[in-house]
């Protein structure tokens, strides 16, 4: 648990430094899509830490079923993915001291709202050790209007086999994955695609 914690404060102190280093007029381009990134941190995305345990072999990859994932919200609701069949889930891996997941959040937001009605919702997943209050914390003070699920042992990060956070995966109504990002998002053509492809299936 030491080593996990150096490792998260370095990759704070890397994520940090290079967010920095963006000019005001810089906007970020994110990674490739469906892509795992390069181990080199870039202003898209930060390093998370390796997991606490060995992962156990799971498949996340696009047009796999979504492998089984709990968690606690932080209202203290449980979180199964499996329940969410019939629903289109976006679940994003992030935590409130990366800089990049902070970037992305506007655009899950407009995501949120836009989409609920259709049977869409985003859930992101913090890793934070810090604790719920922090997190709800941090959720309150960027008016974060999506759910938010708890994961401080990296159990996400193990399924979806990252050590990159923002990573997220957009989930169909039958439960399979329909497209993955490494980095903040934004809503680009490839990601609209998937998305209106994903809601126009019939809820079972």
């Amino acid at each position: 648990m030491l080593a996990m914690r150096k490792t998260l404060l370095a990759a704070t102190v890397i994520g940090l430094t290079i967010l920095a280093a963006c000019t005001k007029h810089e906007t970020p381009q994110p990674a490739a899509a469906n892509q795992p990134p390069s181990s080199s941190p870039t202003a898209t995305s930060a390093t998370a830490p390796p997991p606490a345990t060995p992962s156990t072999a799971v498949d996340s990859a696009v047009g796999k079923a979504m492998p089984p994932y709990k968690a606690q919200m932080l209202d203290g609701k449980p979180f199964d993915v499996a329940a969410e069949r019939g629903n289109v889930v976006f679940l994003n891996l992030w935590a409130t001291w990366c800089g990049p997941c902070r970037y992305e959040i506007p655009e899950l937001q407009k995501l949120h709202a836009q989409y609920a009605a259709q049977g869409f919702k985003v859930v992101g997943v913090s890793l934070d050790e810090s604790g719920k209050d922090a997190v709800q914390q941090f959720v309150t003070e960027h008016a974060m209007s999506y759910p938010v699920a708890l994961d401080p042992d990296g159990k996400l990060a193990n399924v979806f086999q990252t050590t990159v956070i923002p990573t997220s995966v957009l989930i169909d109504r039958t439960g399979k994955i329909v497209w993955k990002k490494y980095g903040a998002i934004t809503v680009d053509d490839e990601l609209k695609h998937a998305l209106d492809a994903a809601l126009a299936q019939k809820r079972s």
